[in-house]
């Protein structure tokens, strides 16, 4: 029998309250624990990506097994993961692990919810996700990405996250920035159960999903040429090469 499943609403709206919860523990520095993060990523890469970086310091760590923590102070959220892909047409920048790496660069070692957890922990504020129909651009404040990874040589490197990304029929280096949408939540009516919808994959696109977490706030579809966005190569490093995203609010329009 197949599984259907009913709306609450948009994060932004109704079912935003549940990760409000997980945001408010912050208000004595607890964090909050998460589960199966474990089955995310290999051994081998998480080793990896816990040689590059460590705890940032003066952060709070948001679960025990992802590598995501806020930083109240500065408005920031920081979250780990490895180079996905660096060629070919993209539908995200970031997703979580073993989701949809392969049309988005980076893959993150945490779910979508718990980044979402945390950009509300430092004082994010969320929109709305796309509407196709009239289409209606997502909206919600500005989160600026940056990378941080180190290159063959051991250099720390900076980057800014838009310029991973290219417009495939024109060459040029993406320049909008991302909003914070909020996804979706939905409950399963057999099982009462609540799922955030952008954990499957749509957590920072370059593509417009009404599931997305972060989206452009601009009319961007995977399926139209014009409005595509594909890898910037030459910029981005090997694949595997473990990386930093740091998320920085920005203002509000």
């Amino acid at each position: 029998m197949q599984t259907t499943h009913r709306r609450i609403g948009s994060l932004g709206r109704v079912g935003q309250l549940g990760l409000c919860l997980l945001g408010l523990v912050f208000v004595g520095s607890r964090p909050v624990w998460g589960q199966g993060i474990e089955d995310m990523v290999s051994p081998d890469k998480l080793a990896a990506i816990e040689k590059a970086f460590g705890d940032p310091p003066g952060m709070v760590r948001l679960v025990r097994e992802g590598r995501v923590w806020v930083d109240r102070g500065r408005r920031r959220v920081i979250v780990d993961g490895y180079v996905a892909l660096r060629q070919g047409p993209l539908e995200m920048f970031a997703c979580p692990a073993r989701t949809k790496e392969h049309e988005s660069v980076v893959a993150v070692v945490a779910q979508a919810q718990h980044v979402h957890a945390g950009l509300l922990a430092v004082g994010g504020k969320v929109g709305r996700p796309v509407q196709f129909e009239p289409y209606r651009p997502a909206t919600g404040q500005k989160v600026h990405i940056f990378v941080l990874w180190w290159d063959a040589e051991g250099n720390k490197q900076v980057a800014n996250a838009k310029h991973w990304v290219r417009q495939a029929s024109t060459g040029e280096t993406l320049s909008h920035d991302w909003v914070f949408a909020g996804s979706q939540l939905y409950v399963d009516p057999d099982s009462g159960q609540s799922q955030y919808l952008a954990d499957a994959g749509d957590m920072i696109c370059v593509a417009n999903f009404p599931t997305a977490m972060l989206d452009l706030g601009i009319r961007s579809a995977a399926e139209n040429v014009d409005l595509m966005f594909v890898a910037n190569t030459e910029r981005i490093p090997p694949e595997g090469t473990p990386i930093r995203l740091i998320l920085q609010l920005g203002g509000t329009d």
